[in-house]
């Protein structure tokens, strides 16, 4: 099973560095993404919440990035919410508890004015 979930996040990391994305946003992606193995590990093998908050806080970190990059474009918004799906369906996959991530897409029918 560790072969097959690093194989999946090594596959991902591959996507980031192919985007055609901002080369800022690229290096943050990448670098988030290059975090990740050591601490799915660490959570893996010690089951403490600390790496999990600390997984959900590098990605929420990482989809922001992405979305709200001062170079944003819509490759960007794609590769998070590709990010996003993906591991979602590693953690169901591997029966990992889900990622405690705030959504970053204002909700319909909200146009953030005071009223």
């Amino acid at each position: 099973m560790d072969g097959a979930f690093q194989a999946q996040l090594a596959a991902l990391g591959d996507e980031v560095v192919a985007a055609a994305i901002p080369e800022g946003c690229k290096q943050t992606a990448a670098w988030c993404i290059g975090q990740l193995p050591a601490l799915y590990a660490k959570f893996r093998q010690t089951c403490e919440s600390r790496y999990g908050e600390e997984i959900s806080r590098l990605v929420q970190s990482l989809l922001k990035e992405l979305a709200t990059s001062q170079q944003t474009c819509p490759e960007a918004h794609q590769l998070a919410a590709r990010i996003d799906d993906r591991l979602r369906l590693l953690h169901e996959e591997f029966g990992l508890p889900g990622l405690n991530l705030k959504s970053l897409r204002p909700s319909p029918g909200h146009s953030g004015k005071a009223g």
